[in-house]
């Protein structure tokens, strides 16, 4: 048998919650995009530096998920 006691209220909880749901959620997956973008760019093999520095992203944000797409914008040879 599992017993769950319990003292106090849910002060702490209700205010961690109430500070998360105000969190711009957007401007902290920028953040990252844009260390994304960084850490592909080193990563990338460099010959003329064009793939190296086309690399991009798209932030999509709705009510029930965030995510970051990664892109990039060099054609080589007619295709991506």
């Amino acid at each position: 048998m599992i017993v769950f006691k319990h003292k106090g209220d849910f002060k702490n909880t209700l205010s961690f919650l109430k500070r998360v749901n105000e969190l711009d959620v957007r401007t902290i997956l920028q953040h990252y995009a844009n260390e994304g973008v960084q850490a592909l760019a080193s990563a990338t093999p460099v010959d003329t530096g064009l793939t190296a520095s086309s690399w991009g992203y798209e932030i999509n944000v709705t009510k029930d998920s965030s995510s970051i797409a990664w892109t990039n914008t060099n054609v080589i040879d007619g295709s991506q």
